[in-house]
Parts: structure tokens; sequence; C-alpha cells
């Protein structure tokens, strides 16, 4: 069975979409807000979708996608942020998870975002783990650090080992 795709500009758009219909409302009705049964089956926000950057390159896809995806888990209920979250941290798609970690560079209330962030911190690819990195230190005062800055300033890659060795300064 192939994997589905989907297009990095259809991808930003759902992620625009979510933001802007869950912007600007009152405290009180995002919470009765029900639950957006959609978010569960959404094949766009699906972590097994892959994402086709097209001609876009890889590091201003995952800038692009970062910044919309913090945007909209901004204004999702705590577990539907925490869902997406998780889903993506977990996702064979690698482009997703260095989304995922560069959003978590910005700072919004995340419930389980260190769990997110000590995931991250062990993955394959450096570049997920440095974006891991700079979010553990962005986030160093709201959430609770399992030593995620302290093992990656002694990763194997000099370019991870770099920033957290910085962040921890």
């Amino acid at each position: 069975m192939a994997m589905a795709n989907v297009t990095l500009r259809g991808l930003l758009a759902k992620l625009t979409a979510l933001a802007l219909a869950t912007a600007g409302a009152p405290a009180l009705a995002a919470a009765a807000r029900p639950v957006d049964p959609d978010l569960d089956t959404d094949s766009d926000l699906h972590p097994c979708t892959r994402i086709d950057a097209g001609t876009v390159p890889q590091g201003e896809a995952v800038e692009k996608l970062g910044r919309a995806l913090a945007g909209t888990l901004t204004g999702l209920r705590p577990l539907q942020a925490t869902q997406l979250v998780a889903s993506w941290a977990v996702s064979p798609d690698p482009l997703r998870r260095h989304a995922v970690a560069t959003a978590l560079e910005w700072t919004f209330p995340l419930v389980g975002d260190e769990l997110a962030l000590d995931h991250l911190s062990r993955d394959t690819d450096p570049s997920i783990r440095a974006a891991t990195a700079r979010a553990a230190w962005a986030r160093r005062t709201t959430c609770g650090d399992a030593g995620v800055l302290e093992r990656l300033a002694a990763d194997p890659d000099p370019d991870v080992r770099a920033v957290a060795t910085a962040a921890t300064r």
C-alpha cells in the first residue's frame, strides 16, 4: 500500500485554516467548542501522509511548516494540540518530525511538551536533534526538562553539540 502524499502548499493552507478557525475566539467559547472529529481523520494532518515539498528547499519547508504548525497549535484545544504534536513527533516522515521540533521553538502552552522534546532528542536525524535543542532551550522555563539539553550537549554530531552547549550557558 503506497503512502499518501500532500503538497506542502496544501498542508500550509490546512494549518492556516485551522489556526484562523480557532484564532480570536474568547477563552470561554474555545473551552465550550467541541473536539473537531475531523482532526483525527484528516489525511493532510495524518502523520503517515508524506509531504511533497515540491521545489521548496528542505530548510525553507521546515521553517514554513514549523511556523504554521506553531500558530495552529496555539489555537487548538489542549488535548488536540497534544495529539497533533505527539503524532507528528513519532511520524515516519522526517519533515513532520523536523517541523514539530521547529514549532516547539515557539512558546505556547502545551501539555506533554517535555515528552515530545525527549522523544525528538533521540531522533536519528541530527538536524531534528538540533531543532529539539533550540526548542528545549526556548521551553526551559515552562516544561520539565528530562535532561534533553545535557544529553544533546554530549551528542555525537558536532552541530547538535554546539547548539545544546550554547543553550546551556
